[in-house]
C-alpha cells in the first residue's frame, strides 16, 4: 500500500508540469508543500518597484501573493506587510518583469506587439466554502493590524500598511491563466478575442489554430501563437 501511494505520489507530481490548473483536495504534506511553494510569484521576496495609478512611486523588497493578489513586502523590522490600498497600484516591477494591476488580479507582462501583450495571471484559490475540517486543520490567518508609521524601505508610498500572515490548510487550485492586456485593459485569451484584437491576422489564426492544438487555459500554447501574431 505505501509503495502504492509513492508510486501515486510521484505521478502526480510529475503532472503538475503538465496540468494548467491543478486541484488540491485532500491534507497531505507534498500539497502542503505545493501551496507554499506557490503562494507567491516568486520563490523569494526581491528588491522592486510599484507604480501607483498617480505616478508615485515606492521601492522596497517585495513578492505579489498568489491568493489575494495583492503586494507584500518586508519591512526594516524583518515584518511581512502588503499595501492597503492595492486598488491604487497601477504596476510593480521586480527583477526587471513587470506585473499589471487588473481586475483579475497582477498579470505578468510574457510578449508585446505594439498596444497589445500577451501576459500570464498566476491565482491560488483557497476553497473556503469547503467543509470545516476538510483540509485536516481550519484556516490559520492572523489579525490585521493597521499600521501608522511608514515603512522606510517604502518610502510614503506604501501607507497606510497592514499585517498579514496567509497560512491556509484547507482545499486549494492553483492555475496560471493567459490574457490579452489591450492598452492596460485585460482580456481572457479566446479565439474571438484574439480575431477582434488582431483584424488583419483572421486568416493566419484560423489556419493556426486548424493545425494546432491550441488550449486558451493554457500559456504556452497561447504564448507560441502569439509570438506568431508578432512576427
Amino acid at each position: 500500500m505505501k509503495k502504492l501511494f509513492l508510486t501515486a505520489a510521484i505521478l502526480f507530481v510529475c503532472s503538475l508540469a503538465y496540468a494548467q490548473r491543478q486541484n488540491f483536495m485532500y491534507p497531505d504534506k507534498a500539497s502542503k508543500a505545493f501551496y507554499d511553494s506557490v503562494m507567491y510569484v516568486n520563490p523569494k521576496f526581491y528588491p522592486g518597484v510599484v507604480i501607483s495609478d498617480n505616478g508615485k512611486q515606492s521601492a522596497g523588497t517585495m513578492n505579489i501573493c498568489t491568493v489575494d493578489q495583492k503586494i507584500h513586502f518586508i519591512d526594516n523590522n524583518n515584518d511581512t506587510l502588503i499595501i492597503k490600498n492595492n486598488q491604487e497600484v497601477d504596476r510593480a516591477y521586480i527583477l526587471g518583469k513587470a506585473y499589471i494591476n487588473t481586475k483579475y488580479g497582477y498579470v505578468q507582462m510574457l510578449e508585446m506587439a505594439g498596444d497589445i501583450a500577451l501576459g500570464e495571471l498566476r491565482i491560488t484559490e483557497v476553497h473556503t466554502d469547503a467543509a470545516t475540517g476538510a483540509y485536516g486543520l481550519k484556516t490559520q490567518t492572523s489579525s490585521v493590524k493597521s499600521l501608522t508609521s511608514v515603512s522606510e524601505t517604502f518610502n510614503d508610498g506604501a501607507a497606510p500598511l497592514m499585517r498579514l500572515n496567509i497560512n491556509a490548510e484547507k482545499p486549494f487550485s492553483y492555475s496560471k491563466k493567459p490574457y490579452l492586456l489591450v492598452k492596460g485593459n485585460p482580456y481572457p485569451v479566446t479565439k474571438k478575442a484574439l480575431m477582434k484584437h488582431f483584424p488583419k491576422h483572421k486568416a493566419f489564426i484560423e489556419e493556426y489554430l486548424q493545425k494546432n492544438d491550441v488550449t486558451f487555459t493554457s500559456v504556452a500554447p497561447v504564448l507560441e501563437l502569439f509570438k506568431e501574431l508578432c512576427k
